[in-house]
């Protein structure tokens, strides 16, 4: 049992070990402005790294298993010259059930344009659309939003949590939304 928790221990600091060097060599990475009047020494031409925390999507949809349902996602954002991406994590609360996910977006031009890839869980309330009530669900989806404010998702979950010869109705979950954002 000792063991064990020292493994747990060790991988924990590992973890926030590699964390703390990603995260100062993304401050490293910044570059502070040069006050006015001052100038700066000449430098070859580089992109700068323009990560910052900020919102990448929300809004309000209609689909299954939510049925209705707000969403919000936030997280590190990336506006380069040529690319904005955004890692992020996603909440989801409907009338059908919630769900919580993470992922990577990716904005196209000018007209709010973009996808999305997420991995998360789902879990159902009493009355969710096209799945089993009271059930945890995890799986992924893809979401894309072809004009600005308008947008979809289509995702595949799997029931979790299943005794041994239960009823096989409602274990695979093809989920679905489509809504406006912002």
């Amino acid at each position: 049992m000792h063991a064990s928790r020292r493994l747990a221990s060790a991988m924990a600091m590992a973890a926030c070990t590699s964390a703390s060097a990603v995260w100062a060599r993304m401050a490293q990475a910044q570059v502070a402005p040069t006050p006015v009047g001052v100038t700066a020494p000449v430098t070859p031409s580089t992109p700068e790294m323009r990560w910052r925390v900020g919102q990448c999507m929300g809004g309000v949809t209609y689909g299954a298993p939510f049925k209705w349902a707000l969403s919000y996602g936030g997280g590190m954002v990336y506006e380069g010259d040529r690319i904005d991406l955004c890692a992020l994590a996603v909440a989801k609360v409907g009338l059908g059930g919630a769900g919580a996910s993470i992922g990577l977006a990716k904005s196209y031009g000018s007209l709010g344009t973009g996808s999305a890839i997420t991995g998360g869980i789902i879990r159902t309330f009493g009355d969710p659309l096209n799945a089993t009530a009271r059930r945890t669900y995890v799986g992924g989806a893809v979401h894309l939003w072809p004009v600005l404010v308008l947008g979809g998702e289509i995702g595949y979950y799997v029931r979790l949590g299943d005794a041994a010869g239960a009823a096989s109705r409602g274990k695979n979950v093809v989920t679905w939304s489509a809504g406006f954002g912002f």
